[in-house]
């Protein structure tokens, strides 16, 4: 299981980036295979006929993060639409969902990831599945800086703290 980003070095900090969660943890040769399939992708992905410098990879066995180095060339709508149409192309294929945002993914105290409904978060607290330090993945992340500094992080300083009753 790939936990780290080298797959994006040598990309500008402000390289535009998205991060898609999959619906179950994957095999890791679902993951193999949704790497190959949106690095592929993103080998060809182009502007308005330009090619982008881009990149795919699958972490966690969990999560696809797609960046395009800015300082290299611009995504347009047009392009981010076709990234969009190739996710739901990738979706049906492996029978997986990349699309749903309503799961927070979180690192348990065994280090395993594991993922609640948006509307657990509380319940997830409550009993302890969650605690104020647990590890988060902020999945709205849009740069690599983001991703790097901002994507794993405590619940606390996450969006998902406001879901909380801290006693």
């Amino acid at each position: 299981m790939k936990t780290d980003l080298t797959s994006f070095e040598g990309f500008a900090p402000n390289s535009r980036t998205w991060v898609y969660q999959t619906s179950r943890n994957l095999t890791e040769s679902e993951s193999m295979e949704l790497k190959q399939l949106a690095g592929g992708f993103a080998a060809e992905w182009k502007s308005h006929g330009a090619p982008l410098k881009a990149a795919a990879d699958v972490l966690y066995n969990r999560f696809l993060v797609m960046m395009v180095d800015e300082d290299a060339g611009s995504a347009s709508g047009c392009s981010i639409d076709s990234s969009v149409q190739q996710i739901r192309s990738i979706q049906d294929k492996l029978n997986i969902n990349l699309l749903d945002r309503m799961d927070l993914a979180f690192l348990n105290s065994d280090g395993g990831l594991e993922t609640v409904h948006i509307n657990k978060i509380s319940e997830a607290f409550e009993h302890d599945a969650l605690k104020e330090d647990s590890i988060v993945f902020n999945n709205m992340v849009t740069s690599k800086a983001e991703l790097e500094t901002g994507w794993r992080i405590p619940l606390m300083m996450s969006w998902a703290a406001s879901r909380i009753k801290v006693a």
